[in-house]
């Protein structure tokens, strides 16, 4: 789930800028597309090497299975497609939780007076814990499982990581 990677890392970055005093917009968008671009790449390629060589070995049993090559079939096709859509959506979905976090900084950089940066820093962290909630009633509902437990504990995660940074002083 790169959702929540995002989501934890960039709440990682703006809670680290904020902690040390040395919140700047402009540096905490940069670091952020940074950290989309990396997650992105990691979570495209790792969901993609994964799903093939789950994949790749599904298709050898039912070849094994069947006696027969299906590699021109719409099976072997369809396993192909899925290890391409899955991968993206691995690579996409952390880029949409950073990006959602960074929305009020670069509001602040367009608008300054109308969000000044204490405000776009309150906004980030409002935006990201909500996301990790969502993410914890979307993680119950595949789980068929309490979804406000779920929501509780990833927000939770977001909370210690807040708490982790702030007892540590962020690195200063």
């Amino acid at each position: 789930m790169n959702s929540f990677d995002g989501a934890l890392a960039i709440l990682g970055v703006v809670m680290g800028a904020y902690i040390t005093g040395r919140a700047d917009a402009q540096l905490i968008i940069n670091s952020g597309v940074g950290l989309a671009v990396a997650t992105g790449i990691s979570g495209f390629v790792g969901a993609f090497l994964s799903e093939k060589a789950e994949r790749s070995r599904k298709i050898k049993e039912i070849e094994e299975s069947i006696m027969m090559d299906i590699k021109d079939s719409i099976i072997y096709r369809a396993s192909k497609f899925v290890t391409y859509a899955l991968a993206l959506v691995d690579g996409i979905s952390p880029a949409v939780t950073i990006s959602l976090t960074l929305a009020p900084f670069i509001f602040h950089r367009a608008y300054p007076a109308v969000l000044p940066l204490q405000y776009a820093m309150a906004a980030a962290i409002v935006i990201n814990l909500s996301t990790l909630a969502l993410l914890g009633v979307y993680l119950g509902k595949i789980a068929s499982a309490n979804r406000l437990k779920y929501s509780l504990l990833t927000v939770a995660m977001g909370l210690t990581i807040v708490a982790i940074l702030f007892l540590t002083g962020a690195g200063v």
